[in-house]
């Protein structure tokens, strides 16, 4: 049994890679200094977590050891495990190493990569496929985000943050999306849009990629040609596969009606239980990708003619953040999701007025980094004028970069910038503790209340 230590276990995407490694027989053990989301689920799998990182930790005896891409050879348990010569991976390193293993297929893009990788996962489940998949938040109807199966698919969401996808090596892809993001670590849109650029080049020419129309446009422009099979998806006409229209029935069920040129335009009907023009995209792109490994591009059609992908993938109910409901409070509906760039913002918001048309929404918003704040202020003030009244709450400091690099911005700078429109529109509250006793307060029944953001703003909801 090979003993593995993870240092910062309790990330989106470490935590989720603690249990698949459980899940393969190793003994898994870790440490963080965070919020605790991860916590009593990594416990309930036998997963022993440390509160506080010690290089007593370290017994020397570990076959490798794992790091999150937040901490480096300054946290002290990194570095006494480099004194002690046990391996040392980070969080790619080991996820591209599970990559080789399998037929793996990525998730990648600026924006739906989580929600996109579990319907992948259960459109491929429902296709008969007993996949193995890493998602970067707990799956509603899985114990998390990790599931360990004995198909010789693996599902996963790649993250291109500090260039994540070098180390991976799948043989499909679905690309979702191509917005700048990341500004403390890509210089510009150009050096950001590379990442994917050399991605998607190393599809194998037997591989697919399955791409957002207007993604692969921006490839294009960039004269990228690829050896493997393409696939683009959306409603431009020229889509191979087109959004053709979508509609609700009575049980909030979106209904959405594709057409197929591979296969001789024909028409099909596919659906997803998650609201919102972009999860009717995030769907199709996931369909697409499960006919492609299940039917080799043909609707599997199982019993009574029924298409396996759409039945499950109909199945999925979505991860925790995004888009998630929450108790109601004084009568309100109360929703959380992860949004935490501009584009994800207005996406997200269009999909609350889309749903509730008739009620005021009111948004309280996290901003995630003091560098993503500076370079995308206006972008950001853009998104959220969106909403009746938007609070704002403090700024979500991250270890990876140093405030006092971007002092000159701060939550009334954001705040300021979105009353440029309507005087009144924004405020400032500085904390969830403030804002819980805020909310509790002011909402009525006739409110939407949605918080965003990619901190710890969720504990709001916890009223």
């Amino acid at each position: 049994m090979e003993k593995i230590y993870i240092v910062g276990i309790e990330g989106a995407g470490t935590s989720a890679l603690a249990r698949l490694y459980k899940a393969r027989g190793y003994s898994v053990s870790g440490s963080d200094e965070g919020d605790g989301f991860y916590r009593n689920s990594l416990a309930a799998h036998d997963i022993t977590v440390h509160e506080k990182f010690d290089p007593s930790h370290i017994i020397g005896n570990e076959d490798f050891i794992v790091h999150s891409t937040a901490y480096n050879q300054e946290n002290v348990e990194i570095a006494e495990a480099l004194r002690r010569n046990v391996k040392v991976l980070t969080y790619p390193e080991a996820l591209g190493q599970i990559t080789g293993e399998y037929y793996s297929v990525a998730v990648c893009g600026t924006h739906g990569k989580t929600t996109t990788t579990g319907m992948l996962a259960h459109a491929l489940l429902g296709g008969g496929r007993d996949i193995n998949a890493l998602i970067g938040a707990p799956v509603i109807g899985w114990d998390g985000g990790s599931r360990f199966g004995a198909g010789r698919e693996f599902v996963f969401e790649a993250d291109e943050y500090q260039n994540k996808l070098q180390y991976y090596h799948p043989q499909a892809v679905i690309l979702t999306s191509v917005d700048f993001d990341h500004p403390d670590f890509f210089a510009d849109f150009s050096q950001y849009k590379k990442a994917f650029v050399d991605f998607v080049e190393r599809i194998p020419r037997i591989g697919v990629l399955v791409v957002a129309h207007d993604a692969w446009q921006i490839l294009v422009d960039d004269n990228v040609t690829l050896p493997c099979t393409v696939l683009t998806y959306g409603d431009h006409v020229d889509a191979d596969v087109q959004l053709l229209d979508r509609s609700y029935v009575a049980d909030g069920t979106q209904e959405i009606d594709v057409l197929c040129k591979k296969d001789g335009d024909n028409v099909y009907a596919i659906a997803t239980h998650l609201p919102g023009r972009h999860n009717a995209y995030n769907a199709i792109a996931a369909w697409t990708m499960s006919r492609e490994i299940v039917g080799g591009g043909k609707a599997s059609a199982g019993e009574e003619g029924v298409d396996q992908s759409a039945a499950g993938l109909a199945s999925y109910q979505g991860v925790a953040r995004r888009f998630e409901r929450h108790l109601s409070l004084n009568g309100a509906v109360m929703i959380d999701d992860y949004a935490h760039h501009p584009e994800e913002i207005r996406t997200t918001l269009a999909t609350v007025r889309e749903v509730y048309p008739d009620r005021k929404v009111i948004v309280a918003f996290h901003p995630h980094s003091h560098s993503r704040t500076a370079t995308l202020l206006e972008e950001f003030a853009r998104a959220l004028d969106m909403a009746d009244e938007v609070i704002v709450l403090d700024i979500y400091a991250v270890d990876r970069e140093r405030r006092e690099d971007y002092a000159p911005v701060s939550a009334q700078s954001l705040v300021d910038a979105i009353n440029q429109g309507v005087s009144s529109k924004a405020c400032h509250i500085p904390d969830t503790d403030a804002l819980k006793m805020h909310i509790t307060q002011e909402l009525t029944e006739d409110d939407i209340f949605i918080s965003l953001g990619a901190g710890d703003i969720y504990h709001v909801h916890n009223v």
